[in-house]
């Protein structure tokens, strides 16, 4: 079977060009209707395919099936009795994969009534509902088609009103001013480490892509404020990332090569007697296997691969029981420039070495109680565990360690939640997560490049407890007043600190078409343990001077008007006002915890007395993918602001006070079967915020010294990019190819960093780099 299907991918890449199939090539539509707060599934819906005579009902088990639909796009429409008519649009149904969809249907509050209600398209409604405002869901064919998503969702987020990032070489997400470590990342539910492929090695919470394979994420959500109470640890926002279920009745196949990576993907059914599947994935760097057979010769070896999977278990009377893992492995190299005529700048006289993994790996139990209760528990393990030794050249041309890193953290978590529907008006979520941290830390570094300061910042192991516990309440008052509410509580027992966070939200539709909404929260987050643990020598022996740090607070207000100016087109406005407190500073000085970007090493006193402010405003116009032509059009004024352990009020780091994106993309259909899209999308954003330079000091010892009593006074160059993504996508029968061409800042645009100090000139000059990252790919499905 095998060998015969890789024959047929060989004949059909051969004609790929001059062969396409002018009869209409079909495919499976099925899934599972489900009720949106139990889980249990609907017998008896009616799943159609608007447009056609296409239809199905739902079985005992809330599953349809829909055969020989024809490739494309297409919208579904789920009818059932009591609930809510839903409409999903944009579905693309190619050749070579069925299409698998899980369609989670709203009760109606009105029973026993003559209502007239009419559906409408709800495609940014996030999959968690208990969000009110500053959320929105996203799927991964968008990170395919959006230009300059470069099928990564951190990318694809910088789309987003309230988004800024930091150059076209990280993707870290930085979320109405606030500092991108602020984010929470979960993949199942589960809190796991930054996602990153080379995590945090630009900024702290950001790197150069994320390890997810879009082969098997399923529709997540990403919330920039305000974000229920389920959610903790996180102050500026959370990606909640969901893998979807292998297909359990074929056996599909993928594989893919470009620029970013080469993978394969496999999924189906382990045996046709019952329901259970696989999905997995692998992929490794193209750039790291080229230089590893030597096909390129490069100073700087960039190897990464990772391995993605998920295994499915559903059973008769004891639920559904789910295996899944993440795992990353990244190996990143540099040598140094023996020769000190041709320095240039500093990295010049650099060498390192870097091993990093990142993981998590879960153990999922769904079980439905009944009618009205639905309980979801897992049981798992993440952690990152990395080694980094960087050797500088000094002035007698000796290799001098500079800095070190050999850590792991990890933690055990367990994690369940019981959602109850007391009626159609009311339902309640309440859970608890335990985290048991296990960390073994050695941090070493010079201070400014002097050989003579080289000492240990973090020398410690052992292991500590985050937990916590939530309760969230969903009402609906009316047909068209909801209220979500509820609290979330941590405890950090390695100093016993404490937060009791309450959340609340208020949608209110005024008329089918207009939704107020308004939103407040309470969010907590503690910093990196090593920051806990750093040790600092005093008068009277080792002493670590931060143990006892608290969680540091921000308080979200967001208010909201949706408007749906016709079923393809919404407008969406959101103001925002959050006050952050209980910031780490150090006393008497402008430094806070509000700016942190890459500061690994510090061991200096901190005190929680600092604050900030972040209020704006986003604003969303979108067009829905319909007729082949869609846009996005998002635009966030905002003023960052913040008090160090000086109490004197500065603009942050984070402050470029504007980023508007325009989106377009076009459909072309192609012999029936086969679809063109051009995509292209222009950014423009502010510059970051930098301090002065000491421009003399800087000289004498040439580095680059900034005036930190005028901290972030300046402002670096605005940016502006242009991204383009041009695809094709042909179908024949069981088989389809996608090429695919990415290009990130196609009109070179230059990034700038400030001043960086030159050896050649022996003066500070501007630090400008241009990026520009192209990405060819080709994927065949089978």
């Amino acid at each position: 079977m095998l060998t015969r299907r890789l024959l047929q991918i060989l004949l059909s890449v051969l004609f790929l060009f001059s062969y396409a199939h002018a009869t209409q090539v079909t495919q499976t539509v099925k899934g599972r209707v489900v009720d949106q707060k139990t889980k249990a599934g609907l017998i008896g819906a009616n799943v159609v395919i608007n447009g056609t005579n296409m239809g199905a009902a739902t079985d005992m088990e809330g599953n349809f099936r829909i055969a020989k639909v024809p490739v494309g796009r297409h919208t579904i429409k789920v009818m059932y009795m009591g609930y809510k008519t839903r409409i999903i649009p944009e579905i693309l149904v190619g050749s070579a994969k069925e299409v698998e969809l899980t369609i989670e249907l709203e009760e109606d509050i009105i029973q026993g009534q003559e209502i007239v209600f009419t559906p409408k398209i709800e495609k940014n409604k996030p999959v968690n509902t208990m969000s009110s405002v500053s959320a929105r869901s996203f799927s991964v064919e968008e990170t395919q088609r959006y230009a300059g998503g470069f099928d990564d969702p951190a990318r694809l987020a910088s789309s987003f009103a309230g988004v800024t990032y930091g150059n076209a070489q990280d993707n870290a997400i930085i979320i109405r001013g606030n500092a991108p470590k602020g984010l929470l990342w979960r993949l199942e539910g589960i809190d796991i480490p930054n996602p990153n492929h080379f995590p945090d090695g630009n900024v702290l919470g950001g790197g150069l892509f994320t390890i997810f394979s879009n082969q098997l994420l399923a529709n997540s959500d990403f919330f920039t404020g305000a974000f229920p109470a389920e959610y903790g640890n996180a102050l500026s926002g959370v990606f909640d990332m969901k893998l979807r279920n292998g297909n359990s009745d074929t056996r599909e196949w993928t594989f893919q090569a470009g620029a970013m990576g080469i993978d394969f993907a496999a999924e189906g059914p382990f045996s046709q007697n019952n329901s259970a599947s696989y999905l997995v994935n692998y992929r490794y760097s193209t750039i790291g296997l080229l230089t590893d057979l030597n096909v390129i010769d490069a100073d700087q070896q960039l190897n990464y691969q990772d391995l993605s999977f998920k295994i499915n278990v559903p059973t008769k009377n004891a639920g559904t029981f789910s295996f899944w893992g993440i795992g990353s492995f990244d190996s990143p190299q540099e040598t140094e420039e023996p020769d000190p005529t041709k320095w240039e700048h500093e990295w010049d006289r650099l060498r390192y070495d870097s091993e990093t993994r990142v993981g998590a790996m879960g153990l999922n139990h769904k079980y439905v109680l009944g009618s009205s209760t639905f309980l979801n528990s897992t049981l798992a393990a993440t952690g990152k565990d990395m080694i980094y030794d960087l050797q500088r050249l000094d002035d007698n041309l000796t290799l001098r360690q500079n800095e070190y890193i050999d850590s792991f953290n990890g933690n055990l978590t367990l994690k369940s939640i019981l959602n109850h529907k007391f009626s159609p008006r009311l339902f309640n979520k309440t859970g608890i997560i335990l985290n048991h941290n296990v960390y073994d830390l050695n941090l070493r570094s010079t201070i400014d490049d002097v050989p003579e300061t080289y000492q240990t910042f973090v020398d410690e192991s052992g292991s500590s407890q985050l937990i916590q516990a939530f309760s969230q309440m969903q009402v609906d008052i009316t047909p068209t007043l909801k209220l979500n509410a509820g609290l979330h509580y941590q405890v950090f027992m390695l100093n016993n600190n404490t937060s009791l966070e309450p959340r609340a939200g208020l949608s209110w539709m005024l008329s089918p078409r207009h939704v107020l909404s308004i939103g407040y929260g309470r969010h907590s987050q503690l910093e990196s343990i090593r920051y806990y643990l750093a040790q600092r020598e005093t008068e009277t022996g080792m002493q670590q001077p931060n143990k006892n740090l608290d969680f540091t607070h921000a308080d979200h207000l967001v208010l909201g008007y949706d408007f749906q100016i016709t079923d393809q087109i919404r407008l969406k406005v959101e103001p925002y006002y959050q006050h952050l407190s209980n910031v780490p500073v150090r006393e008497n000085d402008s430094f806070s915890f509000i700016n942190l970007k890459d500061e690994r090493y510090f061991n200096d006193p901190l005190v929680n007395n600092g604050t900030g402010t972040n209020i704006g405003i986003d604003v969303t116009l979108e067009k829905f993918l319909s007729n082949n032509f869609y846009y996005l059009v998002t635009a966030s004024m905002f003023d960052s602001k913040y008090k160090g352990g000086d109490g004197i009020e500065r603009d942050s780091r984070f402050n470029r006070n504007y980023v508007i994106n325009a989106l377009v993309g076009k459909e072309i259909f192609i012999k029936r079967n086969n679809i063109l899209g051009l995509n292209v999308k222009f950014t423009a954003m502010g510059g970051e915020r930098t301090s002065p330079v000491l421009y003399d000091a800087s000289l004498a010892e040439r580095r680059v010294i900034y005036d930190e009593t005028r901290a972030f006074e300046k402002t670096l160059g605005a940016s502006n990019y242009l991204d383009v993504s041009v695809t094709y996508r042909i179908n024949h029968p069981g088989i389809s190819h996608i090429l695919a061409l990415q290009v990130k800042n196609i009109l070179g645009s230059a990034n700038d960093y400030g001043y960086i100090y030159d050896y050649q000139a022996q003066d500070l000059t501007r630090d400008e780099m241009v990026i520009v990252l192209p990405s060819i790919s080709y994927k065949v499905e089978f």
